[in-house]
């Protein structure tokens, strides 16, 4: 007995041979495959002003489970141009060309998403590839809730090598990018294989007229907002990141170091109340040491070191990076130290006050003092890099180790040259050079020009001429 069995399309044909009897069993089986079709019609009770009808479509899948789903397209047509049966405007007008051509971007984005659909899921219903079109996609990763999941895990690194500042920063992102998402495309949560550079496009412009956000504010935002997108790729969920190629635009560089001028003023002054002068010692310790804010909370007592030569160094590790930061006390911050030795609790090096509060002083310090430019603490990392250390010959490379940056080009950013600096140097290249090098026929009187050899007509070379010709 001999068993044949052939599968061609959509039947199966089994074919029993017994020697000279042959049976032939044909099964006809139904296809499984599951299959959408969309429907386009006129919704004519609902003419505008102009006398136009928002285009519906009702899409019907058919699987393993039947479904039918209607959604509106967002597409106003003139009813005098609509052809039911072919479900497209007729005639050759600009109207006519443009909305088909909408229609058609329209069904190819529902089959794109039909097709991600199947991809994922064996059973596809109608409304899910209507959510996936619309945005909402409910079977699929969204953008706010892998958002979401990134701020609970982030929570958990808080206090480990995570800031509770940057996981604010996290947070009020995710909120902002809520309110636009419901209110630019009326859903509460959008597909990440939705996303595209119209999106952040779209989340740039938000930003600059509605919310009216800075440059630099923006910026942060997007590279967070990045950074969530960014993982979706590692994740496998979608393939190309689709904002590498954004850039946004990045405010104007301010200068974030003082002047020798604005240092001194702020030295010579003294302030109506103890907490301004406290901030003004503080501000001009990191001046002399370079320190940041955060890493001058952490310092204690045991931070200071006395080398052989017994001058004081501060030796600790960055807060930020984990990197060293090696510090040689200058006189103005020793005196500093001992200034307000023993006024900490908990053997801290300073009682410092609270960031919230020290750049409103600030402020009023620069006031005061006749700077006209808003002062921020983290300034004083910058005049240490520029005007205390580069303007005084320390090489670059050593101002990074006592940074405690882990590439010079990030020093790089804080290190400007001074004009002071420029001066002294190029002051300094003109003595050094002196009568060093000396041009012989400075006394002889000026060369007669005899041809202007750039109004010479331009002759090409024969061998060139030969090749033009062949």
């Amino acid at each position: 007995m001999n068993f044949v069995i052939f599968i061609h399309c959509n039947a199966l044909i089994f074919i029993l041979n017994n020697n000279k009897k042959e049976i032939n069993i044909v099964i006809k089986i139904i296809s499984m495959e599951t299959q959408m079709k969309v429907l386009l019609y006129l919704k004519r009770n609902e003419q505008n002003a102009d006398g136009f009808c928002p285009l519906m479509g009702k899409i019907t899948v058919k699987g393993k489970k039947n479904s039918v789903a209607q959604f509106a397209c967002k597409i106003n047509i003139n009813p005098l141009i609509w052809n039911s049966t072919s479900q497209r405007c007729t005639g050759k007008s600009n109207e006519a060309i443009s909305t088909n051509r909408e229609i058609e971007s329209l069904l190819l984005l529902l089959l794109t998403r039909f097709n991600e659909l199947k991809d994922i899921n064996e059973i596809i219903s109608a409304r899910d590839v209507k959510n996936a079109f619309q945005g909402i996609a409910a079977a699929q990763v969204t953008l706010l809730k892998l958002f979401e999941e990134h701020n609970k895990e982030y929570a958990l690194r808080v206090g480990v090598n995570r800031t509770a500042d940057t996981f604010y920063e996290y947070k009020n992102t995710y909120r902002l990018l809520s309110e636009f998402v419901a209110t630019k495309y009326r859903v509460t949560d959008i597909a990440i294989k939705s996303l595209d550079a119209s999106f952040i496009e779209a989340f740039d412009m938000h930003m600059k007229v509605d919310k009216k956000f800075k440059p630099n504010t923006i910026c942060g935002h997007i590279i967070r907002l990045k950074k969530i997108v960014r993982i979706a790729v590692h994740k496998g969920i979608i393939t190309l990141h689709p904002f590498s190629d954004f850039t946004p635009e990045k405010g104007e560089k301010r200068q974030l170091y003082l002047t020798e001028e604005e240092l001194s003023k702020l030295m010579n002054t003294t302030f109506d109340t103890p907490n301004r002068n406290f901030t003004r010692d503080m501000f001009l310790f990191s001046v002399f040491t370079g320190i940041c804010y955060c890493d001058i909370c952490n310092l204690t007592e045991a931070n200071i070191k006395k080398d052989k030569d017994g001058r004081l160094w501060i030796e600790t590790t960055r807060q930020k990076t984990g990197t060293p930061e090696n510090i040689l006390l200058l006189d103005i911050a020793v005196k500093l130290i001992e200034k307000y030795k023993g006024a900490a609790k908990h053997g801290k090096l300073f009682p410092m006050l609270h960031n919230t509060s020290i750049n409103p002083h600030l402020k009023k310090i620069a006031k005061q003092c006749g700077i006209n430019r808003r002062l921020t603490y983290h300034m004083a990392r910058h005049t240490f890099a520029s005007q205390i250390c580069l303007s005084q010959g320390v090489p670059i490379e050593t101002v990074s180790k006592a940074m405690g940056h882990k590439n010079i080009s990030t020093t790089q950013r804080y290190a400007k040259v001074t004009h002071e600096k420029i001066d002294r140097d190029v002051t300094t290249l003109d003595a050094n050079i002196g009568s060093k090098y000396v041009l012989q026929g400075l006394d002889a009187p000026p060369s007669t020009i005899l041809k202007d050899m750039s109004r010479r007509k331009y002759r090409p070379s024969k061998k060139l001429q030969n090749a033009e010709r062949l």
